[in-house]
């Protein structure tokens, strides 16, 4: 009896002698973007009465910030919320007033070009009292380059590593047949999700912001099949 195995049949088998690896690829870089989100509460005995408060301690706080140069395209209003706010007294609720509350998001550019930026303007709004501030948080405008890199660092890894184990095997590394790619940023800093105080308690707490920005890793990850010889 003789076996006759066909070309596509070898094809085959030899197709099927793959590696499948990941590489990673990190880089590391400084934040030049800070945004975070303020927030102005006032109550009164009407709507209307809230309102007016709340428009004119908004107000003040968008000419501190445009003064620190902050463009307009930069701020935006994220919540503006009306209602009654009660209180329980002895078993009954109680009306207090009317609340009127508005969120205002800011983004502050050049923070990496100028470090005096984003302290500057914390101390400035943290002499308004009764406000509140989130969390900031940090990004980079454009990381184009740097992705780049870090795909490429990831691709580079993994060759490396797939022609480590094609060593290993006794083999010879082959094309890449599929690749996959991952691609994130993460960033690490100290305050990321914490920082949310009320500008009245950072101006007694801390007469000169200090506002560390941490560090913004752009990493990628890719997956590769590589065919092995």
């Amino acid at each position: 009896m003789v076996l006759v195995v066909g070309c596509e049949t070898t094809s085959l088998v030899e197709r099927s002698r793959t590696i499948s690896v990941q590489g990673v690829g990190k880089v590391t870089v400084s934040p030049d973007i800070a945004s975070f989100s303020i927030t102005v509460s006032e109550l009164a005995e009407t709507t209307r009465e809230a309102q007016l408060e709340t428009n004119g301690k908004v107000g003040l706080l968008l000419d501190m910030i445009r003064a620190a140069g902050v463009e307009d395209k930069d701020l935006a209003t994220t919540a503006l919320e009306f209602f009654p706010e009660y209180r329980w007294k002895e078993d009954e609720q109680v009306l207090l007033g009317q609340r009127v509350r508005q969120t205002v998001n800011v983004t502050v550019r050049g923070i990496g070009d100028d470090a005096t930026i984003l302290p500057m303007l914390i101390d400035e709004l943290g002499t308004v009292s009764n406000i509140s501030m989130s969390s900031i948080r940090f990004s980079k405008e454009d990381t184009t380059t740097e992705y780049a890199e870090s795909r490429r660092l990831a691709m580079q890894k993994a060759i490396q590593k797939a022609s480590e184990y094609a060593e290993a095997a006794g083999m010879r590394l082959g094309e890449p047949l599929t690749i996959s790619d991952y691609s994130a940023s993460d960033y690490q800093g100290a305050s990321r999700n914490t920082m949310v105080k009320s500008a009245s308690f950072m101006m007694e707490s801390m007469p000169t912001a200090d506002v560390p920005t941490g560090e913004l890793d752009i990493s990628s990850s890719v997956s590769v099949v590589f065919e092995l010889l």
